[in-house]
């Protein structure tokens, strides 16, 4: 994977641009939208845009491994996957540095950017590749319920100690098998890390967190331990979305996220409703976001018409329905600042105070993505005790070094 991505790298150099600005764009009968299944608009939506635009949007809905090895594999082909890319913060420096999206601060006009939340998360060098669609700090939620039969309160819990300590009341008192739905995977570990006060990496980008020292150590110690105590069922392994087990109130606590209480809270879709709220996160409180955005592709005959289906996905109209439909909080300001206002956003205050410790993850490298799958089997690995812990964090941090050495 690493030699494709080299590859691509060179062949955007010598890639023929597809649309150059002195050309006259030509207004297209159809654009083709690739999306993540919560990134997709309502049927009455895209006949809204084509109704006002003139343009048909076909949705193509992909899941993430997919979507993004269609977009990597038509760029190596030069030929275009579709004209709108749902871009996750987890490709970003993937696809800007492989040339499959193209920059655009040419063509989105500068006060655009004023009127939406996260445009500094889909930079890379300097250059933008990507117009927010939604914002999301990785949070916390509980059920208050549950934990209100071992005599706990959300505030009551300060450190990991403390989270250790009532999850383990909740297994033995029988409240929760499984009190913890976090999976066994790297955005577990990145969460309780940060939140321990852990930058992962130096400035230089060199990790941190192999140092017994650092808390990202003691945080992938803790969730290894939290595993093997029995505290986190054996399926967060195999199947390491936490969200179903928990909305089925089979957990107490979960790995959530911003908005997470518009579903966890709807009876329709959760057994929790309406006892699930946030929880600051323990000790330093820090943690990151993963929003997306939608890029435009490098290969598009119609860079205009792909813009202007992005502005109307920042629309209000279109923002209220990601919310509402997918739990995907506005990137519009004026939509969640309004939202806010009229008391339609659950735990508001807590998100309000979280939103106080954001700190970034290097997703904008070119490298971080591929660390970050490493990262998982890493945990993987210590969970079912084919490394010790120790190994596992060694080998990690020995693949991250290489890694950076190879994308220079």
């Amino acid at each position: 994977m690493k030699k494709l991505f080299i590859f691509l790298s060179i062949l955007t150099v010598l890639a023929p641009v597809a649309f150059s600005a002195g050309q006259v764009e030509e207004t297209p009968k159809k654009l083709v939208y690739m999306s993540l299944p919560w990134g997709t608009p309502s049927e009455e939506l895209l006949a809204k845009f084509k109704a006002s635009s003139g343009i048909t949007v076909e949705v193509t809905t992909l899941d993430v491994k997919p979507l993004r090895d269609k977009v990597m594999t038509a760029t190596a082909g030069k030929v275009n996957p579709a004209d709108i890319i749902f871009v996750g913060i987890d490709e970003i420096g993937i696809f800007a540095s492989a040339g499959a999206i193209r920059k655009l601060d040419d063509l989105v006009p500068e006060d655009v950017w004023d009127k939406v939340y996260g445009k500094q998360f889909f930079q890379v060098n300097g250059d933008t590749f990507s117009v927010p669609i939604y914002q999301q700090m990785v949070m916390i939620d509980y059920d208050k319920a549950a934990l209100s039969k071992v005599g706990w309160k959300g505030e009551d819990i300060k450190t990991w100690e403390d989270f250790e300590k009532v999850s383990v009341m909740l297994k033995e008192q029988g409240v929760s098998q499984y009190p913890i739905s976090f999976g066994i995977r790297s955005w577990s570990w990145y969460l309780m890390a940060l939140s321990m006060g852990s930058t992962l990496f130096d400035e230089k980008m060199n990790p941190t967190f192999d140092k017994a020292s650092d808390p990202g150590y003691r945080a992938f110690v803790k969730l290894i331990d939290y595993y093997k105590k029995g505290l986190i069922s054996p399926e967060r392994v195999s199947s390491p979305n936490p969200h179903p087990a928990f909305w089925a109130a089979q957990s107490v606590f979960h790995q959530a996220w911003q908005g997470s209480l518009t579903i966890a809270n709807d009876p329709e879709r959760s057994k929790v409703a309406p006892n699930a709220d946030y929880l600051l996160l323990p000790e330093k409180h820090f943690t990151w976001s993963l929003p997306a955005g939608l890029g435009i592709s490098s290969f598009t005959r119609y860079p205009k018409a792909s813009w202007e289906f992005i502005e109307f996905m920042i629309s209000e109209e279109a923002q209220l329905y990601l919310f509402e439909t997918h739990g995907m909080f506005p990137a519009l300001k004026s939509l969640f600042q309004k939202l806010g206002a009229e008391g339609k956003i659950d735990g508001y205050e807590v998100m309000e105070e979280q939103a106080r410790y954001l700190v970034p993850l290097p997703y904008n490298t070119p490298w971080f993505a591929e660390f970050n799958n490493e990262a998982t089997n890493a945990l993987v690995r210590a969970a079912r005790g084919e490394q010790t812990v120790e190994e596992a964090i060694e080998a990690l941090a020995d693949y991250q070094r290489k890694l950076k050495e190879e994308y220079k």
